[in-house]
């Protein structure tokens, strides 16, 4: 039997417009065409009239990850190459957070990401757990949504089943977590909830 691998190709996208300085900009986008804020800053520039003014609007997009602006000498041609940041999460449904923790504007472009509700003023205790839930590779959970209430603590939704961990996110509840994540592999069953926030043990339901 033959096994194939999946590989998906992200395309750059170039676009050329010209500026009402006169200003011929050719705009690559290295990681495609992700954001609304791509084509808002495109609409940006081609009302800009001077370097200084296409430089001040490109350094205040905080979805670039780097760019390059090249001008041409002689000429009015501009080159500018973007990286956008590829967020993980949104929190709140008001800002993007990519995997070093930099946080830009969520414009509800790109919906196929961890979405976190909750009063949550750590983002860094976020990337754990996912980080801690994805360790798992055989359990193959794809987490949809994080919520974190100050009564029933941190709640994990996955395609599969709800993650109760409560507000103790400590390396023992993780190792709890794993372990039982690990139990449920070998018998080959999937609860619907698995509840980490007992000290005795885990309360696993199989309810619909």
């Amino acid at each position: 039997m033959h096994h194939f691998k999946k590989i998906v190709l992200i395309l750059p996208l170039i676009f050329t417009i010209t500026l009402l300085g006169q200003y011929k900009i050719n705009i690559t986008y290295e990681s495609g065409f992700e954001f609304k804020s791509q084509q808002l800053l495109i609409n940006k520039l081609k009302n800009s009239e001077s370097r200084k003014e296409i430089e001040n609007i490109i350094s205040n997009q905080d979805w670039i990850k780097n760019y390059s602006l090249v001008y041409k000498p002689f000429k009015k041609d501009i080159y500018l190459n973007i990286q956008n940041r590829k967020p993980v999460f949104v929190i709140n449904e008001e800002f993007f957070y990519d995997k070093d923790l930099n946080q830009f504007k969520y414009d509800s472009s790109k919906r196929d990401l961890i979405m976190v509700e909750g009063p949550i003023d750590k983002p860094e205790a976020i990337l754990n757990l996912i980080k801690e839930i994805s360790s798992i590779s055989n359990a193959k959970l794809k987490i949809q949504s994080i919520n974190y209430s100050y009564v029933n603590g941190w709640d994990v939704t996955s395609d599969k089943t709800l993650i109760r961990f409560g507000n103790d996110l400590s390396e023992r509840r993780f190792k709890n977590f794993k372990d039982t994540s690990n139990y449920l592999l070998d018998i080959g069953k999937i609860p619907s909830i698995i509840d980490l926030r007992y000290k005795d043990g885990v309360a696993l339901n199989y309810g619909k």
